[in-house]
């Protein structure tokens, strides 16, 4: 399910631990990278214009370490009017079956930053995106910063609500509790859904099983969970909790975060969770 994964990387500070978190992605299946860079053309011009050759260069230092770990990498310079679109055509062009995006918080006191390019893409791509969580490493600046990703699939979180949207979700964690240490899934039952069918908890039982038998059956200890709660910020708190490495959601589902602003309760979970988040649309199911 996950053979080529799209990168996109800007020259902030957040770079280079997003960099740094890629060779992790060998455990899940991946065998090459493709690593772009977009320079904003058109009426606001980014810094980078005319300096492609030197952006290359930059890219090829990051690949340099994951081609040592027997990685495939390729190199991408662009000119794109619309960021987040180009990052979805090439990822299209070169056959990629994951993107990733770095998400950081503007301080270690503040709540997620996700820029309007990863919200774009979000919202519009029928693909998986992986959210690596990029912390500051001192107090309120973004200088320097560290990611939250070492080892991702050290225990796996599925979130799921049943629904048609959660489905891609679910066939992503499938494929990903053959190879993690541990996977949990859960399930949030919200109070108007426990006030309406009183008998949802004796269901969801069973539905968390069906998921849980099909996850486990090429190996690897899943276990299941229900909490109530509002979907996102219990998501959260479970995750933190567990010590979940990793959390997969639908990008959509009933009950959750149904905002069309950033269409993904990925981006929600990602603000609190301060963990990677793994969104996989029903489209790739």
């Amino acid at each position: 399910m996950f053979e080529t994964a799209l990168v996109a990387l800007d020259l902030s500070p957040a770079e280079v631990p997003i960099a740094e978190c890629l060779g992790d992605l060998r455990h899940w299946g991946v065998k090459k990278l493709v690593l772009t860079h977009f320079v904003r053309v058109g009426y606001a011009q980014g810094a980078g214009y005319g300096h492609e050759s030197d952006l290359v260069a930059w890219l090829e230092k990051r690949a340099t370490p994951l081609r040592a770990q027997g990685l495939e990498v390729e190199v991408h310079v662009r000119p794109a009017g619309s960021p987040a679109d180009e990052i979805l055509a090439v990822a299209a062009e070169v056959g990629a079956d994951l993107v990733v995006i770095g998400s950081r918080s503007e301080s270690r006191v503040t709540s997620l930053f996700l820029g309007s390019i990863a919200r774009a893409v979000i919202q519009r791509t029928r693909l998986p995106v992986l959210l690596l969580w990029i912390e500051p490493t001192a107090e309120a600046t973004a200088e320097t910063c560290e990611a939250v990703c070492a080892d991702t699939l050290r225990h796996v979180l599925l979130a799921t609500d049943f629904s048609t949207h959660a489905a891609g979700a679910e066939r992503a964690i499938a494929v990903l509790a053959v190879k993690a240490q541990r996977t949990t899934i859960l399930h949030v039952m919200s109070q108007p859904i426990l006030a309406t069918m009183p008998h949802w908890p004796v269901m969801a039982e069973a539905a968390l099983g069906a998921i849980a038998a099909r996850a486990g059956a090429a190996g690897g200890p899943v276990e299941t969970r229900t909490a109530e709660g509002e979907p996102a910020a219990t998501i959260a708190r479970l995750a933190a909790d567990l010590d979940a490495s990793l959390i997969v959601v639908g990008k959509h589902g009933q009950g959750w975060l149904e905002s069309l602003v950033i269409g993904s309760t990925a981006a929600a979970v990602c603000e609190t969770a301060r963990r990677p988040v793994l969104m996989v649309p029903l489209a790739e199911a």
